[in-house]
């Protein structure tokens, strides 16, 4: 009788360990969900306020007077990773980081394009020109 015990306790145990260990691969299941969803969340955040850094400097050309002109940097890099920054036929703002796009629409009147580092921005005659040649 005593052996019969032993060893239905050693099944309930091996079935009590199989049952937490799958409890704890889920918790890990979820806690890794959470940080690949947070890192995703920070790179589109990153992505949207690079992109309204060169709305914002955009927005003061268009309301300054003509004549305005002012040189202003983008970083090269944010967080250790490169993006690229442009405009899509003077109408479109476009931002990629890593795997993320974000797009804003600009008002027209905006002719040029945007470089990672140093850019410069002028208004004459009400139209705001970036980098011009």
């Amino acid at each position: 009788m005593l052996k019969k015990n032993n060893a239905q306790f050693a099944v309930e145990f091996v079935i009590l360990m199989a049952f937490m260990f799958f409890v704890f691969l889920g918790f890990l299941a979820v806690i890794a969900s959470k940080i690949l969803e947070s890192k995703e969340t920070e790179r589109q955040k990153i992505t949207e306020d690079i992109a309204i850094v060169a709305e914002n400097e955009i927005n003061l050309a268009k309301s300054a007077t003509n004549g305005y002109s002012r040189n202003f940097n983008l970083p090269d890099k944010v967080k250790g990773n490169t993006y690229t920054i442009k405009i899509i036929s003077n109408r479109e703002l476009v931002v990629d980081y890593v795997d993320k796009e974000h797009i804003l629409f600009l008002q027209e009147n905006v002719v040029g394009n945007l470089n990672v580092g140093a850019n410069l921005i002028k208004k004459d005659n009400g139209i705001v020109y970036i980098n011009p040649k």
